[in-house]
């Protein structure tokens, strides 16, 4: 009889964590590797097209302000998971917190680096959602991470075990790509998916853009502004004060599909994030065959290989140089994005699934 794993995916409504669960589910319809699998959502949280083949439960949460609602759902993991996963051999937790109480072998990933690193958001909710990891965290069989860079940074702060620790990097969909067209009758632009948040480094590319010489080049971000909206607004006032109104697009939140002709259309992905578990605009490119130019951090650097420019994350005139090498030396940028298709293929999601599923092999053996 299979074994049965609980996945917890009620924290997971948008963004990266949404994109990461979406993906992982599609894999494991494909092929649930001798396990059978029931995913814990909210009421209408899946995409009807996912998860159709699993099991799915629902975890009815009050439909209130996204803070209440928080509370709500971190309320329900340490208070009722624990007992709704006793019908389970696992439960595995796919955004960072696990239950302090365990009544199930259990597997937590780690993938939200702001909870570890507060230096650009420190919290009275970071800060309870750390002491409840640190908990979760030795109460756990395994503790994924999706880069050794991750694994770094978050041992800095809390403590992990060595032996439980398991690095399974994400992956990326070709399928995604398949007939998608670029877009068409525009200037040269540079691409960037990141919601406006502090850590994403975005006024280092507005002003790394105004030193670049080409007036008719453009900076195309696609990314929610509700997460801080005053930071928002500082990026739109530098953006006035530098006179790039014209040149600056701020697109907003946009479905996954119309973000992947962006990078098709694109002269680079410039991405200047300082703080990253991963890196996934980084794969996402390489398939898109854009070139990258990225903030030189570990997780950027481990992800990225050969293929990408790098620059010290903070120099926007180093941002511009390495942008102006992108444009006008097609023979190293042509070699350069070769290598992305290549190291695009060895991150595919079949292989991180196949990986997890070890780790639940290994959490089941403790």
């Amino acid at each position: 009889m299979a074994r049965r794993v609980l996945i917890n995916a009620l924290s997971l409504t948008q963004g990266g964590g949404r994109s990461y669960v979406t993906n992982v589910l599609r894999e494991l319809e494909r092929d649930d590797r001798g396990f059978r699998f029931t995913v814990l959502v909210s009421p209408g949280q899946l995409n009807s097209t996912v998860g159709s083949k699993l099991d799915v439960e629902t975890a009815k949460l009050p439909a209130s302000a996204a803070r209440s609602r928080m509370l709500a759902r971190v309320g329900y993991e340490e208070a009722v998971l624990p007992f709704r996963a006793r019908r389970f051999a696992l439960l595995y937790c796919l955004a960072d917190l696990a239950p302090a109480l365990r009544s199930t072998p259990t597997v937590v990933a780690l993938r939200n680096l702001n909870i570890y690193d507060r230096r650009f958001y420190d919290t009275a909710r970071l800060r309870i959602l750390e002491r409840l990891v640190r908990v979760g965290v030795r109460r756990a069989a395994r503790v994924v991470f999706p880069s050794r860079a991750a694994v770094d940074l978050i041992r800095r702060r809390i403590g992990v075990e060595e032996a439980k620790i398991a690095v399974v990097p994400h992956g990326v969909s070709t399928e995604a790509f398949e007939d998608v067209s670029p877009v068409v009758d525009h200037p040269p632009y540079l691409f960037l998916p990141a919601s406006l948040e502090r850590h994403k480094n975005i006024g280092v590319l507005i002003e790394g853009l105004a030193q670049i010489e080409d007036p008719k080049l453009e900076l195309w971000i696609a990314g929610g502004s509700t997460a801080d909206p005053a930071y928002a607004r500082q990026l739109e006032r530098r953006v006035a004060s530098l006179g790039l109104g014209s040149r600056v697009r701020f697109i907003g939140a946009v479905p996954y599909a119309e973000v992947i002709r962006y990078y098709r259309s694109a002269e680079a992905l410039v991405f200047p994030s300082l703080l990253e578990s991963f890196g996934h605009p980084l794969l996402e490119a390489m398939l898109a065959e854009t070139p990258i130019v990225a903030a030189d951090i570990p997780a950027f650097r481990e992800i990225g290989g050969e293929v990408a420019l790098y620059f010290p994350p903070h120099d926007a005139a180093k941002l511009a140089a390495a942008v102006e090498r992108v444009r006008f030396n097609p023979d190293e940028t042509a070699l350069r994005v070769a290598r992305g298709r290549s190291r695009a293929a060895s991150f595919s999601w079949k292989t991180s699934v196949d990986r997890l599923c070890a780790v639940f092999e290994e959490a089941l053996r403790t």
